[in-house]
């Protein structure tokens, strides 16, 4: 389920993500990915770290995670050799392996600027066994390239 949140300008869109409370997940332009590992190890991090799961249990669960979004094909891709779609379903993979009620996707456009964004995310968010809501925030003058 998406939702597109929609801002008049930076300030209130900069204030709402500063708002946010601590169990949302979120994807944005400045949560970057470790360059120096790969799209496995920097999904993989996030159950290392944070669920405290030993390293081959947090790469299985990274790794399910691509396949959900139908992306393993990036396992192995580090920063630097991924293109913008496949970084951004690399961060988005980061924030749902936390498992949380709530996704934000802070203004897309920045981060997919080689797809037709609305639709990409659209696909992802259709992959079976994807829970949760799902709310973009974006400027109230892209509102049109959401319509379906």
């Amino acid at each position: 389920q998406i939702h597109l949140i929609p801002f008049d300008d930076r300030e209130a869109l900069l204030a709402a993500v500063a708002d946010l409370p601590d169990d949302v997940a979120r994807v944005a332009l400045e949560l970057p990915l470790r360059a120096n590992l790969s799209a496995l190890d920097n999904i993989a991090l996030i159950p290392l770290y944070q669920r405290h799961y030993d390293a081959a249990e947090s790469v299985r669960q990274a790794r399910a995670i691509l396949d959900q979004l139908g992306h393993a094909e990036i396992a192995l891709l580090r920063d630097p050799d991924m293109t913008p779609a496949q970084r951004f379903v690399t961060q988005l993979a980061r924030a749902l392996i936390l498992k949380r009620p709530r996704l934000v996707i802070d203004r897309p456009g920045a981060m997919l600027y080689d797809v037709p964004y609305p639709a990409f995310i659209r696909q992802l968010a259709a992959q079976d066994g994807m829970t949760g809501t799902w709310e973009i925030f974006d400027f109230s003058w892209n509102q049109a390239l959401y319509k379906e």
